[in-house]
């Protein structure tokens, strides 16, 4: 049994650092992530939201979907996070399969391979300078390399590493990705994110840290267009009673306190209240009585007017035209010329009638409707129901008045997110390392030089091998061989003059 349960552990092992897996889980991850997105900007409602707002329609198949099957916060759900586990299992498998050999090139010293000098691209040439070891390693350690020396009777070699580190950049990568991985799990699995709707003087309390966020305006900010280019909330936070600041929350501006994070998320109007309602009172077509067009030129009219009203003939004439009235909400304005003060009772953006009486259907301004309260004197004098769209149908048991709605100021609402962020440390340290991992990939080059001295005769013989920088740049070349070598393979020629032909390849190295 025991050698079957380490096959099957090698190829869990053999599968999770197969590069083909890891790519399909990253495909799979951004194919969930864009659905996640499409699903949070185009489906409002999900989960028991669906059913709320929908109950009649919960047999429905779209329904049915939205409630059991799209997840009502898609990054959070279990098949998310599995794509997550199994992207992070795979990158720690990667990282300690290569954490070994990255680790051990970036800091040996590696010797030099065999036949390394009798490869094309060493250069040879011979020198009557005895160059001592101090000041070729003191040469190669100003420039940064990390030298290693081997001497023998009538020969020296040295091995020299530069930027070895930078082997290193892939498995830190890895091992920032695996912590960005983390972190979002851990977010996902203990983290907390609701949308809260909040009105001005509206207040969301936190229990556990013990605070509390009141509302004190939201306004948006337009553009000289017409665009929306802010929206902003202002608020109080308290703790217990005591406040401890008034800030503002905008977009990419949250307020952060105890851990949590509170976001300006979205807006939306009120469905069910308004800033105030603008109605119009035509007291000038007072006394025109049904089958007026009837009567004939010159008749008397009839005055008709509601009880305690004065007739058309006692209105001043700067109240025959048709006069708007503000009525802010929660307030009792008073009608001009009239014995009556008005309020708002109740308001629907979308009006209809139920099984249990006037409600809302929807939270589109499809049909607004507002049931205003009359009052004379400190008395109730009636409520009627006034339709937005359909001015000439009043309903209800407030005085016939000549009036109607025009416009209303909607009230704003103020969508904030209330967020915790429990693995965010996890998060800022991967970025760290996929940082650091990325400078030492993309901006640092591992460099491996070899040199070997040996004694022909009088003279000594060198052979350089540099490998992993760049050649020298024509512009400072002095003459054609140096364009053929690195910038400190000229350095090194020039410093340890050649005595006759300057440096040429092995392959053709004179006899």
């Amino acid at each position: 049994m025991r050698p079957r349960s380490r096959n099957m552990l090698t190829q869990l092992y053999e599968l999770l650092t197969d590069t083909s897996f890891a790519i399909v889980v990253l495909i799979a991850l951004a194919v969930a992530s864009i659905l996640g997105v499409v699903v949070v900007d185009q489906v409002p409602f999900r989960g028991d939201y669906a059913r709320m707002a929908y109950p009649d329609r919960t047999g429905d198949p779209i329904v049915w979907l939205l409630i059991h099957v799209v997840p009502e916060q898609p990054f959070r759900c279990i098949f998310f996070r599995t794509l997550l586990a199994l992207l992070s299992l795979s990158l720690l498998a990667c990282t300690i399969k290569r954490w070994r050999h990255h680790w051990r090139r970036a800091l040996t010293v590696l010797p030099p391979p065999a036949g390394i000098f009798d490869a094309p691209a060493t250069r040879r040439w011979t020198t009557r300078m005895d160059p001592r070891h101090e000041e070729l390693t003191g040469f190669l350690k100003k420039r940064f390399f990390a030298v290693r020396l081997r001497a023998g009777d009538d020969r020296l070699t040295l091995s020299a590493t530069r930027f070895g580190v930078s082997e290193l950049g892939s498995v830190i990568t890895h091992v920032g990705l695996l912590l960005l991985i983390v972190g979002a799990l851990v977010m996902a699995s203990t983290g907390f994110s609701e949308l809260v709707w909040m009105r001005p003087g509206d207040t969301v309390t936190i229990p556990q840290p013990g605070f509390q966020v009141t509302l004190e305006d939201f306004r948006i900010e337009t553009t000289s267009a017409g665009r929306v280019s802010a929206y902003i909330s202002s608020v109080a936070l308290r703790e217990d009673t005591t406040l401890v600041e008034r800030t503002e929350i905008k977009v990419n501006k949250p307020l952060r306190h105890r851990g949590y994070s509170l976001y300006q998320s979205s807006y939306r109007q009120d469905p069910t209240k308004v800033h105030s309602i603008d109605v119009v009172l035509d007291l000038g077509s007072l006394g025109a009585g049904d089958g007026a067009g009837e009567r004939g030129a010159g008749e008397e009219v009839p005055a008709q007017t509601p009880e305690g009203m004065p007739g058309r003939q006692a209105i001043p004439n700067r109240f025959l035209e048709p006069l708007t009235v503000t009525v802010p909400w929660g307030e009792r304005i008073a009608l001009p010329e009239t014995p009556y003060a008005v309020a708002i009772d109740t308001f629907f953006a979308d009006f209809r009638i139920g099984e249990e009486g006037p409600g809302l259907d929807s939270n589109e301004p499809r049909n607004p409707a507002a049931l205003l309260r009359f009052y004379k004197g400190d008395s109730l004098a009636g409520r009627t129901w006034y339709f937005l769209l359909h001015p000439q149908m009043p309903v209800g048991t407030g005085p016939d008045l000549p009036m109607r709605i025009a416009d209303y100021s909607p009230q704003l609402t103020a969508g904030l997110e209330v967020a915790t962020h429990p693995g965010s440390g996890w998060v800022w340290a991967g970025f760290a390392f996929v940082s650091l991992g990325t400078v030492l990939v993309f901006l640092l080059r591992r460099e491996q030089l070899w040199l070997r001295l040996r004694t022909v005769g009088s003279r000594r013989e060198i052979a350089l091998i540099h490998q992993g920088a760049a050649k020298q740049a024509p512009e400072f070349a002095r003459e054609e061989w140096e364009t053929q070598m690195t910038a400190l393979g000229v350095q090194l020629v020039r410093w340890l003059e050649p005595d006759g032909d300057p440096p040429v390849r092995s392959s053709n190295r004179k006899a």
